[in-house]
């Protein structure tokens, strides 16, 4: 499985010819992805959801799922995904898994947020922040966010006994993801640490 991190939290996810798209947002709008199987959505912010891009892949005759809150925004026949579905896009067999959204900046509850489960291989969360009882190899982790710390993301990878581990969502905050790597050096954490660059690939 190949996975290409782009701005932001966005994956591209390639295996044996099929590709998805998770969570592409408008700073990425330039950019040619060819022949998707399916885009999937996380939450509505606009971070992770561009309605118009959403509306260029549909019109396309990509496959769009999103969860019930994010599937209002979206014109046309898009699939509505709920905690706990299965479904497959090309070859990918893939577990929808609601998790809740880290807090807002005024302590308030995010919008509804479901995290993607990749052939039982690696796991997306959107926004979310833990999981209890997922165990799984390789982890796409948020290292920054209005309620996300760089400990929260330790945390996170620890209790999904995670491997490899992905940082994500520290474009738009700023976050530098090389201090999150040295933390994790100097406090010997359990798992390995991949830093893509825009663009970047990598094979697990």
């Amino acid at each position: 499985m190949r996975i290409t991190r782009f701005t932001q939290s966005c994956l591209l996810v390639e295996d044996g010819g099929s590709r998805i798209l998770i969570d592409l947002s408008g700073e990425d709008s330039a950019v040619d992805f060819g022949k998707l199987d399916a885009v999937l959505y996380t939450h509505e912010h606009a971070d992770h959801f561009d309605p118009a891009l959403c509306k260029k892949f549909m019109w396309q005759g990509i496959a769009v799922y999103a969860n019930a809150s994010t599937a209002k925004q979206i014109e046309g026949q898009r699939n509505v995904v709920k905690d706990g579905q299965e479904f497959k896009a090309g070859s990918f067999q893939i577990k929808v898994i609601e998790l809740p959204h880290c807090l807002m900046a005024d302590g308030s509850p995010g919008p509804q947020n479901v995290g993607y489960l990749i052939n039982a291989k690696l796991f997306h969360p959107g926004d979310g922040k833990e999981l209890a009882g997922l165990n799984v190899d390789t982890l796409a982790v948020p290292i920054a966010g209005p309620d996300i710390s760089i400990k929260d993301a330790f945390d996170f990878a620890k209790q999904a006994s995670a491997k490899v581990v992905i940082p994500i969502h520290y474009d738009v905050m700023g976050a530098k993801p090389d201090f999150f790597v040295m933390l994790s050096t100097r406090f010997k954490m359990p798992f390995e640490i991949h830093t893509l660059q825009n663009g970047e690939s990598l094979e697990i």
